[in-house]
């Protein structure tokens, strides 16, 4: 396996100010069950393998982003500038400040 990441943006009628991205597991460095792109730090994966994961996609991004605690529902949490003391417990994000990820 490469560490090429593969991240998507979607092609949708949007300002160009807003993004979007979704990875799929290519271009990790995470070994079976999780390969390749495991990007969860609390589901018993190598963490040093999840550090780099996070890594190479937080390289492709105009800053570090908030990683969640994927729970499996439709949990959304908005984002502002005060970066949260833990993941959120969500599995999606919204912002409306530029500059946050």
């Amino acid at each position: 396996m490469g560490n090429a990441v593969t991240a998507y943006r979607p092609d949708w009628p949007a300002p160009a100010n807003v993004g979007a991205r979704t990875t799929t597991r290519d271009g990790g460095a995470s070994a079976a069950p999780w390969a390749s792109l495991n990007l969860g730090d609390h589901v018993g994966d190598d963490p040093a393998s999840v550090a780099t994961n996070r890594a190479r996609v937080a390289a492709q991004l105009p800053a570090e982003p908030v990683w969640l605690s994927q729970i499996h529902s439709a949990a959304v949490v908005e984002l502002d500038h005060n970066r949260p003391a833990a993941p959120p417990a969500a599995d999606a994000s919204v912002t409306r400040v530029p500059g946050v990820v």
